[in-house]
């Protein structure tokens, strides 16, 4: 292991005690949790972060990246249908970061899906729509 990883698996480490810690001291704290869904991704710990990401959902329905978050989580464990259905409610809910949805390897199983391709466009349509209403 190069030094550069073994910082950065201690980082991760750290990281990831600090957001536990947070979650046994603030249960029902949303940042925690989002946060948690991140690190325990970024460990390779796929189980748990779909664990968040649902109770994520659950607590802010209409929150469209968490719909975002649950759709990956769900890709990473092999539920590819699942996570479609997760990603529609995300575009349906405002989700359109387009670059993003494009390059997120998380989402890479579900590159190949018609539903996909149409929600690329759906995504790219709602993106130019929020730019000319800033304008």
């Amino acid at each position: 292991m190069k030094q550069s990883d073994s910082r950065d698996e201690l980082a991760l480490n750290f990281e990831l005690g600090m957001y536990e810690l947070g979650r046994e001291l603030y249960p029902r704290s949303r940042r925690v949790m989002d946060g948690l869904v991140s690190t325990y991704a970024a460990a390779g710990r796929h189980n748990e972060a779909l664990e968040m990401a649902a109770e994520l959902v659950k607590a802010d329905a209409s929150n469209a990246r968490y719909h975002y978050n649950y759709a990956c989580s769900l890709c990473c464990v092999g539920q590819c249908e699942e996570a479609l259905v997760a990603l529609e409610k995300a575009i349906e809910l405002g989700f359109d970061d387009f670059d993003f949805l494009t390059r997120d390897p998380d989402l890479e199983p579900l590159r190949d899906c018609p539903q996909f391709r149409e929600y690329q466009k759906k995504a790219l349509v709602q993106r130019s729509q929020r730019l000319k209403e800033v304008d």
